[in-house]
């Protein structure tokens, strides 16, 4: 303050130092400013963490669903029913909690002499963004000593779909997931698949 100023403006001077040192020093309020700053971030952190941990466990879900249909058809077990693809879908869709529909579920179970596989059928068409024409149409019965190759692939809805983990995109905000199981069965009799 300059001592030749008038005694009013310095008053003024004075009072708006004192009130800027007093917000400077007020902190009442700031947390709430930066939790409101901080929530929106992590609440959908939490989201997207979620999800993939869904996602992740649907896809252990199918691998272990490929898996315990795989081991009964090597053993030979697999036939004992009257509608073999009935059966074959009971399994992959399995008991308990499931996170994807079991009636969008799509296989194939495909034949071979030896493991020399030409061509396994993929499940999703890139170029058109959806189902691989003509998969889930091939199901070869299974025989003894033969290889088999079966895969199934079954559509999730993905609520978070910038977040693409496979690349397989499908129509409705939903994305594939895929597993296969390639083995030898034993070698059983060869049964009936009607």
């Amino acid at each position: 303050m300059n001592p030749s100023e008038p005694l009013p403006h310095r008053r003024r001077l004075a009072t708006s130092d004192a009130l800027r040192s007093r917000f400077v020093r007020n902190v009442d309020g700031v947390a709430a400013v930066e939790l409101s700053l901080v929530i929106l971030p992590l609440f959908v952190l939490v989201l997207v963490i979620m999800e993939a941990s869904i996602l992740a466990f649907a896809q252990h879900q199918l691998d272990v669903a490929v898996q315990r249909a795989a081991r009964i058809i090597r053993t030979g077990d697999f036939q004992e029913g009257a509608d073999v693809g009935q059966q074959l879908r009971g399994l992959l869709c399995g008991t308990g909690l499931r996170f994807y529909q079991c009636d969008e579920m799509r296989f194939d179970l495909v034949r071979s002499p030896t493991f020399a596989v030409k061509q396994i059928a993929p499940a999703y068409d890139a170029g058109r963004g959806d189902w691989a024409a003509g998969f889930g149409n091939q199901f070869a019965c299974p025989s003894g000593g033969s290889v088999h190759v079966l895969r199934a692939a079954v559509p999730m809805l993905r609520p978070f779909r910038f977040l693409d983990y496979t690349g397989q995109r499908m129509p409705g905000g939903k994305q594939l997931l895929t597993s296969t199981a390639v083995f030898r069965a034993e070698g059983y009799a060869e049964k009936s698949c009607a």
